[in-house]
């Protein structure tokens, strides 16, 4: 059974979430539009099941990944960023299910209630929408791509709890969201299995150092 990790809610967490505040669910299909600038939404996201993107596009259509999202991670329309030129949005990469609650709700239960888990959630959905925004822009600082990779690699493990996860994104998307070129970060890859420090099986990754 998955459990709450300090970025991710768990399975249990979830279901939680559902009983308690009954929120209105709506399923996205690949593709689709989740959240636009030009459209706004109050209510946070809760990501129930699948994967999305936030990408920036510009006036020359040229796209660029700027975060992704997967289940148990909050989104919210803040988050979308307010570019010169082009505009910025959150899409569903594989079909998604959304779960949207009012704030206020969420917070009138924290404090009405004993539950442990609803009494942190407040503060749990400000870490979640901070943190995957402030842990891209680490990864982006690393000089090299083999920093890049594993600072990506520390920060599965972080929302996972486990030293062997699956790539969240296929090769060619963690090229974008890193800023690398796709064939500089396999070769990487390749090194880094070649030196001992991880093991790869398609998408999937045991970090050893």
């Amino acid at each position: 059974m998955e459990h709450e990790t300090p970025y991710l809610l768990g399975i249990q967490e979830l279901e939680t979430i559902v009983r308690t505040f009954n929120p209105a669910i709506k399923n996205f299909e690949r593709g689709e539009s989740i959240l636009r600038k030009d459209v706004r939404e109050n209510r946070l996201c809760f990501l129930l099941n699948g994967t999305a993107y936030l990408q920036i596009e510009n006036e020359y259509d040229s796209k660029q990944i700027l975060d992704y999202f997967v289940k148990g991670q909050v989104l919210c329309h803040d988050m979308l960023a307010e570019p010169h030129n082009g505009h910025c949005y959150v899409f569903a990469k594989y079909p998604c299910s959304i779960a949207y609650i009012d704030p206020i709700d969420i917070i009138g239960c924290s404090q009405a209630h004993k539950d442990d888990f609803l009494c942190r959630l407040p503060g749990f959905i400000f870490r979640s929408i901070l943190s995957s925004a402030q842990q891209h822009r680490h990864i982006l600082q690393q000089k090299t791509i083999r920093n890049k990779l594993l600072s990506f690699f520390h920060y599965q493990i972080s929302l996972h709890g486990s030293h062997s996860f699956r790539l969240p994104l296929p090769c060619s998307d963690l090229a974008d969201y890193l800023s690398v070129d796709r064939s500089a970060m396999m070769k990487e890859l390749s090194r880094l299995s070649n030196d001992g420090i991880i093991e790869k099986k398609g998408r999937k990754i045991k970090l050893l150092m």
